[in-house]
């Protein structure tokens, strides 16, 4: 197979550099004799376009250059389209998700089919570009987003943002550009028609890029962070930039998969900081051979090379449950059955999910024995268990802070026994470093819980412990992401008028410090404590087709 790509520029050569099988074609694609001249002269059996104006040094200067950028972006695209049509050859035209903006009408992200919204002159005349060629047999679009990218570079995300010395911790969608490559040769040789959102299942925050690329590259970088809408109001942008949660259902629909963006995030970033390490230049440093007081010692060597801290999981399961009376007048309100297992094997599975093997449950005395009977050490089910007796209710928070000797120095992900999820939290978790991270899900009735208002760019305004009148209908569900200072946050607190320590105190501390994360829940999720979210639990799980094993 021979492909043809036009687009000398940053993406276009890197699909030359990992494809044996392309070649660069230097013919301007609003040119069609000399598109048409390229294809005869190469005759390709596919057609890639790389090309278009993407603004420099960002999207901004295509506000001041619009003439420019629909020639490139969407008029070249549409006489580039013309010749293979022409010539009947396959084109792949590389496209955009920075078109979407805001939240999507799926509450999972914006699909292949969507209308898009687009705000910036870029955006639009990148769009303009895909409404044309979507139409057209014979077409693939392959829209990517903030391409990441081993290999340093001026137009390597990774290069971008940790130049900036003020940023926004918000979160989207974005492209690992070795899995593009991949998945675009896939694409190709599958002959893919339509609209494809190649972009790596999850989602980023800048916070964590930056803190692996604080972790991997510069352990002294440092930024500011700063809210969305300042971005404008303080002159660092034109234009409020795209930030888009998107689906690739599509691509996986025709057997192409790219890597979780955790796992695929890591893994970029190691290979980034190899890159860039021989470009580092260092001082000279002393003969330690010949000086004992300049020799590292045995900790020193130990922090340098230190592991992440671990992720312990603690299930929350006391309570009296008396909603559910007369049923709990005999056993824990987590030993009741939902559909086809006890309740407590929901969470328990959430934490599995998540990749957490180490595992404590909190418990009142009455029923301890039972989780033990059901659960034992936690072998049978691939993880270990360890239990703790909670001897009195006195909130969320008290029965946390029963955790701190089993959670040590590391960090704990935090759910109650009575809250069931359909979702993976996996990429979340295995991306946590510090701080706090909540989550938060839509609800008709937010006075029954603690409420979060999220602001229009997924950052978390304030958080109220079932108010009056709730600031939005986002209720904070009972699952929860903390380090180890969760614990010293835990002795400050003072009981609440329900005579409690409350959970929503703690995540209002890290709040204030700037240091919590809300997620939004993309899957389904009970609160099952009352029997009406019970029954509506069984009859969802019943309906779900079994698990295949092996």
């Amino acid at each position: 197979m021979k492909i043809l790509i036009f687009g000398a520029g940053y993406l276009g050569n890197r699909l030359l550099q990992a494809w044996p099988d392309s070649v660069m074609s230097k013919a301007r694609i609003d040119d069609k004799e000399a598109v048409l001249k390229a294809l005869d002269d190469h005759k390709p059996d596919a057609v890639v376009n790389a090309a278009g104006k993407p603004g420099k040094p960002n999207v901004d200067w295509c506000e001041t250059h619009q003439a420019e950028t629909y020639r490139s972006n969407t008029i070249g695209p549409m006489v580039l389209a013309e010749a293979c049509q022409e010539k009947n050859i396959y084109l792949l035209h590389l496209g955009s998700g920075c078109i979407f903006y805001g939240s999507s009408p799926d509450p999972l992200g914006w699909r292949e089919n969507d209308f898009a919204n687009p705000s910036g002159y870029h955006s639009r005349t990148k769009y303009a570009a895909d409404l044309v060629l979507s139409k057209l047999p014979n077409v693939a679009i392959a829209r990517l987003r903030a391409p990441i990218d081993s290999q340093p570079g001026e137009r390597n995300f990774i290069d971008k943002l940790s130049k900036f010395s003020q940023v926004t911790d918000v979160e989207y969608s974005v492209t690992i550009v070795d899995d593009l490559i991949s998945a675009l040769h896939q694409l190709i040789e599958k002959r893919g028609v339509g609209i494809f959102h190649v972009i790596n299942p999850g989602v980023l925050r800048h916070r964590d890029l930056l803190a692996l690329y604080k972790e991997m590259v510069d352990p002294g970088h440092s930024c500011e962070w700063i809210k969305h809408e300042e971005l404008v109001a303080r002159g660092l942008a034109v234009k409020a930039r795209s930030n888009c949660v998107m689906q690739n259902k599509r691509l996986s629909e025709i057997g192409i998969h790219l890597r979780p963006i955790d796992v695929a995030l890591r893994d970029t970033m190691e290979k980034y900081a190899a890159a860039v390490a021989p470009r580092i230049v260092k001082p000279e440093a002393p003969n330690m051979d010949h000086d004992p007081s300049l020799q590292p010692s045995a900790s020193s060597l130990f922090a340098a090379f230190a592991q992440p801290r671990r992720m312990k999981g603690i299930i929350l399961a006391g309570g009296k449950g008396t909603r559910l009376a007369p049923l709990t007048d005999t056993t824990n309100k987590h030993l009741l059955p939902v559909y086809n297992k006890p309740m407590v094997m929901y969470p328990l599975q959430t934490l599995l999910d998540a990749g957490i093997k180490d595992i404590l449950l909190v418990t009142g005395p009455d029923y301890a024995h039972q989780f033990m009977k059901l659960l034992g050490s936690g072998h049978d089910l691939g993880c270990r268990l360890t239990y703790r007796i909670q001897d009195q209710a006195g909130g969320i928070a008290q029965a946390l802070g029963l955790a701190e000797d089993f959670v040590g120095g590391d960090n704990c992900a935090v759910i109650l026994g009575d809250n069931l999820f359909d979702e993976n939290f996996f990429p979340h978790i295995s991306g946590f470093r510090q701080g706090a991270m909540g989550f938060y899900k839509p609800v008709g009735n937010a006075q029954a819980y603690g409420v979060m208002e999220i602001d229009q760019w997924g950052n978390a305004i304030s958080i109220e412990e079932k108010p009056a009148q709730p600031k939005s209908n986002f209720a904070q569900v009972g699952f929860y992401v903390y380090d180890s200072e969760v614990f010293n946050i835990i002795k400050t607190l003072k009981p609440s008028g329900r005579g409690e320590l409350e959970i929503t105190d703690v995540n209002n501390h890290y709040l204030k410090q700037h240091q919590l994360i809300a997620k939004p829940v993309r899957g389904a999720w009970w609160d099952a404590g009352s029997f009406a979210n019970i029954q509506s639990a069984s009859q969802y799980f019943a309906s779900k087709p079994p698990v295949k094993q092996g």
